[in-house]
């Protein structure tokens, strides 16, 4: 199944994956493999490594701090954001298992992360709102609002597609915004039906899915026409989105809701 089918494909609501004991809050969600997902679990203050199919806890790693968006940085490494602080912290993922690796410090208060290549791109809660570091620390590129129109006010999650571009939301604006790997803005886009967007993840050839809180929506976008489509709402059990997981080898789409205190839901596309 081509990727560019999304906004047309049927969705069929499959049972959820049970990903904890106890009422927790999870607020992002990455493929790692076909088989395998990594939770940021705020409420336990974990990286949860789990099976895509059964939802059962391959491994976990207590953090320092609450985590917020994670990512993953190349295929052994993922990058997660400590949400209010100006830390990023790095987590090896090896043999099914995760350890903690080096805590990064960061210009400002850090929300999202995307991997671009070996590198991380870094979304703030101010100025200079996105930047690109190395995973020792090094800030390879920055972006910061030339001074008109805002770009970017809160720019809380982000994503990178296969062709290297970088995605991002901007929950107060109701926008997305096209940079490249420099931090070049290429384009800004806007629709009535996004709003208030958050999760947002490439599903390849110029496709993007990304979850609208407010509206109870999961939102197809065609990045090369700015076409946007609802593809999921609240009669398809979706309430509060907050992230989402896309996995063409099973052809299915993994959301982390609000109102989902112990699991994920998954929908078979087709």
């Amino acid at each position: 199944m081509s990727p560019s089918d999304l906004s047309r494909v049927e969705f069929r609501r499959l049972p959820d994956l049970k990903v904890c004991t106890q009422t927790c809050e999870i607020k992002d969600i990455v493929m790692v493999s076909p088989d395998s997902l990594l939770l940021s679990n705020r409420t336990k203050k974990s990286i949860q490594h789990v099976d895509s199919r059964t939802g059962s806890t391959l491994s976990e790693v207590s953090m320092l701090y609450n985590p917020w968006e994670i990512c993953m940085v190349g295929r052994e490494l993922a990058a997660v954001a400590y949400g209010g602080l100006n830390k990023l912290q790095l987590v090896h993922v090896r043999g099914g298992r995760l350890t903690l690796g080096t805590v990064l410090n960061v210009k400002a208060t850090c929300w999202g992360v995307a991997g671009s290549g070996d590198n991380v791109v870094v979304s703030y809660g101010s100025t200079p709102w996105l930047e690109v570091i190395s995973t020792d620390g090094r800030v390879l590129h920055q972006y910061q609002d030339p001074g008109a129109a805002p770009t970017f006010k809160w720019p809380y999650f982000l994503t990178t597609s296969n062709d290297g571009f970088i995605y991002v939301t901007d929950f107060s604006l109701n926008t997305i915004t096209k940079l490249d790997s420099s931090l070049k803005v290429l384009k800004t886009f806007s629709d009535p039906q996004l709003n208030g967007p958050q999760g947002i993840t490439s599903v390849g050839d110029g496709q993007l899915l990304v979850c609208c809180y407010p509206n109870n929506s999961i939102v197809h976008v065609n990045v090369n026409s700015g076409k946007m489509t609802t593809i999921l709402g609240k009669k398809d059990g979706i309430v509060e989105p907050r992230s989402l997981a896309y996995c063409p080898q099973q052809h299915k789409l993994f959301v982390c809701t609000g109102d989902k205190t112990d699991s994920i839901q998954v929908y078979q596309i087709g």
